[in-house]
C-alpha cells in the first residue's frame, strides 16, 4: 500500500489525475468497490495485528485460529509474497502515467502493452491475489484465508469491469492484445 501511496503522490505532482471516481458504476460495482476497500484495510490491520501481536483482532476469535502449519508452508508463504512484491514493483513501473485507481474516462492514458504487460493483462491484481494467498501461507490464520477467499473473486470482477471499459476505449487493439496476452500469467482462449 505504501509503495503505491507513493506512486500516486509522485504521479499527482506531475499532473497525471490518479485517483479517479467512476461515477458511472452502477450499485453493485460500488458495494464490490466498498467491499474491497473494506477487505483491503482488514488485510493491512490484520497484518500488523498478527506482527505486533496485538489483542484485538477483526471478526470472531475463530479466525485467529491456525489452520495449517509448519517452516515449509512459511517458506512458501514468504516466497510468494516476495514475488507479489516484485511482481507489483515491475508493474507499477511499467504501466507509468496510465495507472490509475478507478477508471478514468476523461483522461484514461495510453495502453500499456509492454513490459511486464506482454506477459499479463493485470500484473497488480495478480500481485494482489499473490500477496493474498501467500499471507494465508505465512501466517496459517483462518482470517487470511476468509479475506483471500473474498478478495480474489472481487479482484476478477474488478478486472472484468476494466477490460470492458478498455475494450470500448481501445476498440480492437485492446481486443488483439487479449488474444494475446493472458489475464493472469497465461494466454486464455476461452474466457
Amino acid at each position: 500500500m505504501g509503495l503505491g501511496l507513493t506512486r500516486a503522490l509522485m504521479l499527482r505532482a506531475r499532473g497525471v489525475p490518479v485517483f479517479v471516481v467512476d461515477r458511472q458504476r452502477t450499485g453493485w460495482q460500488m458495494l464490490a468497490d466498498a467491499v474491497m476497500a473494506a477487505c483491503l484495510l482488514a488485510f493491512a490491520y490484520e497484518i500488523i495485528a498478527y506482527a505486533w501481536q496485538l489483542r484485538f483482532h477483526i471478526g470472531p476469535s475463530v479466525l485467529e485460529r491456525s489452520v495449517v502449519d509448519g517452516p515449509a508452508r512459511q517458506a512458501l508463504g514468504a516466497l510468494i509474497v516476495t514475488g507479489a512484491v516484485i511482481l507489483y514493483v515491475i508493474a507499477l513501473r511499467d504501466l507509468g502515467a496510465s495507472w490509475r485507481l478507478g477508471l478514468d474516462r476523461s483522461a484514461p492514458g495510453p495502453l500499456v502493452t509492454g513490459g511486464i504487460y506482454r506477459w499479463t493483462r493485470h500484473p497488480i491484481y495478480v500481485a494482489f491475489d499473490l500477496w493474498f494467498m501467500g499471507t494465508f501461507l505465512l501466517t496459517g490464520r483462518l482470517s487470511f484465508l476468509v479475506l483471500a477467499l473474498v478478495c480474489v473473486p472481487l479482484l476478477h470482477a474488478i478486472m472484468n469491469r476494466e477490460e470492458r471499459f478498455l475494450t470500448r476505449l481501445y476498440g480492437d487493439a485492446y481486443r488483439d492484445y487479449s488474444r494475446r496476452v493472458g489475464r493472469y500469467f497465461f494466454r486464455q482462449r476461452h474466457e
